[in-house]
């Protein structure tokens, strides 16, 4: 009787060893369980030590901007005569502001097929990318394609337009006598102009465009601006 007591009474204190043991393995946390997620482990399959944040550093303020010149805004520089002259590229209907140069219809080909023709097609009446620029000469009629021939009111500012916009990837690179060159082989090949005819400052104010009368001319009395 008494060695069974003895037996009960030393499983009972083994079970509480036990108890004990666990109750001190859960209040412990583990490298694993710390902080809510497991460390990041290397490569070779060891945990990866936790970085120590970096010291803060004091940023540097910049120094206070110059107190603008009078009637500027703190930013910018003054144009100046040449940077205006660049700028200052407008041609007018009537030829005002075209410059020196000149080209024909057999010197645009070359140029129309290196700056132009993978936009709006071999020969211009293909397009692609861009639109097509040659069709039959206008007078313009409604739901015709709006072409060079059919549409343009004025030779001039063919000129002004592909100077300041074309090509697409590099507007204002080409010369004078690369323009007059182009435009007179777009002339031509909307049947404005003839195959041996020169484009100038003289001679390109002097074409007249197929669809020119259909336009209400105004220039240089009679424009109004679009607002008052």
């Amino acid at each position: 009787m008494q060695a069974r007591k003895l037996s009960h009474l030393t499983s009972l204190f083994a079970m509480m060893l036990l108890l004990g043991a666990c109750t001190l393995s859960s209040a412990t946390p583990s490298a694993t369980t710390r902080g809510g997620s497991p460390p990041a482990a290397s490569p070779g399959g060891q945990q990866a030590a936790t970085a120590s944040p970096s010291p803060s550093v004091p940023l540097t303020p910049a120094p206070a901007p110059s107190a603008p010149a009078p009637g500027l805004f703190g930013f910018g520089t003054a144009a100046t005569d040449t940077a205006i002259a660049k700028e200052n590229i407008d041609v007018a209907p009537d030829g005002a502001g075209l410059p020196a140069g000149k080209g024909t219809p057999a010197d645009g080909v070359k140029v129309y097929v290196a700056k132009c023709a993978s936009c709006h097609g071999a020969t211009g009446r293909e397009g692609g990318i861009g639109p097509a620029l040659v069709s039959e000469p206008g007078p313009y009629k409604p739901g015709t394609p709006r072409t060079i021939g059919s549409y343009w009111p004025h030779a001039t500012t063919l000129y002004d337009y592909i100077y300041r916009a074309m090509p697409f990837d590099r507007p204002g690179s080409l010369q004078p006598d690369e323009l007059y060159a182009v435009v007179a082989y777009l002339l031509n090949q909307n049947k404005v102009i003839g195959e041996s005819e020169e484009m100038n400052a003289t001679t390109l104010p002097k074409v007249k465009m197929p669809s020119q009368d259909q336009f209400k001319p105004c220039w240089p009395v009679e424009c109004r601006p679009d607002v008052p």
